[in-house]
């Protein structure tokens, strides 16, 4: 394990990418961590051992979990109709682009619990489907970037139960567990998990862990260079709203210890946080027949076009991705994994009993080189096992 550092500073040496931290776990402990890199591009700032990244959709899995044990102590049908839950889901149309103009027709169905958990309710995103990215252009619907998360009002691009198409139903699903449990999202979500996992560098509410701790954003020019672009992104300080699809704050080692419990069946110090029938749940396929599929893009800035490797069949589970194969010389089939915007990834792997997170802030994601890192990394990993 101790030739990880040096993988990984080759591996960000050859894809000039200035930093990552990273951690690895199995079921019994922490394994190694650590951080690599310079923070500024004259390298006269090591990456510091304390910092904290922007995990964004990273948070999906985490939002999942404390939604599950609510689930559980509020005895949730997950495929009953979540506007029973919420009205603002009662009035959902689904949109779709004909001839450059938008048409607006109702939902066969409705949508439920168990499709905002596993992207399967027809809600997208803009930067991966073509009627939203034309919505947003139109400024029909509200950017990510909202601080009053207005975006959760754009419509469905699907109907319900059709397609997998990757989207902000976590988003609903925060804001379910706000109005059931008659708490802030963070608060619920630290009460619940994070606290039990001593997560004691994650949240959604930066100032709690210190903002001079999130290290810069830098954008791969299409020449290879890097810009940095910190100055562009929006205060992360959040006022009321906080986005279940990914707004959390976290660091490699707080992150280890989340996927160590499911790597313990659930259990965290000898406590079942979420119960084995639960953790089974949600690492066993979700969605039938539907796979995950080849992603586009429609903002190459922001993300990158991607498919998890290409020949194998992904499903996907509560809130994680589930490769059926074997990949080569990395993650064994029915691994667990997913990723956030910022090139920030994670994976457990029940079967050899280890999992990771590797932890960069660059865009766009997706990006070959930041995905080479992974990549060099997992190898390394499983080369040490």
């Amino acid at each position: 394990m101790e030739e990880i550092n040096q993988v990984i500073e080759a591996a960000l040496e050859e894809s000039n990418i200035p930093y990552a931290a990273f951690a690895v776990t199995n079921s019994k402990e922490t394994l190694l961590s650590g951080s690599v890199g310079y923070e500024d591009l004259e390298k006269t700032k090591p990456l510091e051992s304390n910092a904290v990244f922007r995990i964004a959709s990273m948070t999906k899995a985490l939002t999942t979990s404390a939604f599950m044990i609510l689930a559980k102590e509020k005895e949730l049908d997950l495929q009953s109709p979540a506007e029973n839950y919420i009205d603002d889901l009662k009035s959902l149309k689904v949109a779709s682009l004909e001839n450059s103009e938008i048409i607006y027709s109702e939902p066969k169905t409705k949508v439920t619990l168990h499709q905002l958990l596993t992207h399967t309710s027809g809600f997208g995103y803009d930067f991966h489907h073509e009627t939203l990215s034309h919505l947003l252009l139109d400024e029909k619907i509200a950017g990510l970037l909202d601080k009053e998360g207005k975006f959760l009002e754009a419509p469905l691009v699907e109907q319900p139960g059709k397609y997998w198409h990757y989207g902000i139903g976590l988003g609903w699903i925060g804001r379910i567990i706000e109005t059931l449990s008659d708490q802030s999202l963070n608060d619920f979500m630290t009460e619940k998990l994070f606290k039990p996992l001593e997560m004691n560098n994650t949240s959604f509410d930066i100032s709690i862990i210190g903002e001079d701790r999130l290290p810069k954003i830098y954008s791969i020019e299409e020449s290879g260079s890097l810009i940095d672009i910190s100055e562009l992104m929006s205060s992360p300080q959040i006022d009321k709203f906080a986005y279940g699809g990914g707004g959390v704050f976290s660091c490699p080692e707080d992150y280890a210890k989340f996927l160590r419990m499911f790597l313990n069946g659930g259990k965290v110090n000898g406590e079942n946080v979420l119960s084995s029938e639960t953790v089974k749940q949600m690492t066993s396929n979700q969605i039938g027949e539907l796979n995950v599929p080849f992603q586009p893009t429609f903002s190459p800035s922001i993300i990158a076009p991607n498919e998890w490797f290409p020949g194998i069949e992904k499903k996907w589970g509560y809130s994680f991705m589930i490769n059926s194969e074997d990949v080569p010389n990395r993650r064994t089939k029915g691994s667990c994994s997913w990723s956030g915007i910022m090139n920030t990834f994670f994976w457990f792997d029940q079967q050899k009993d280890i999992g990771g997170t590797i932890m960069m802030q660059i865009a766009p994601c997706y990006h070959e080189k930041p995905k080479k890192v992974l990549k060099r990394f997992e190898e390394a990993i499983y080369k040490s096992i």
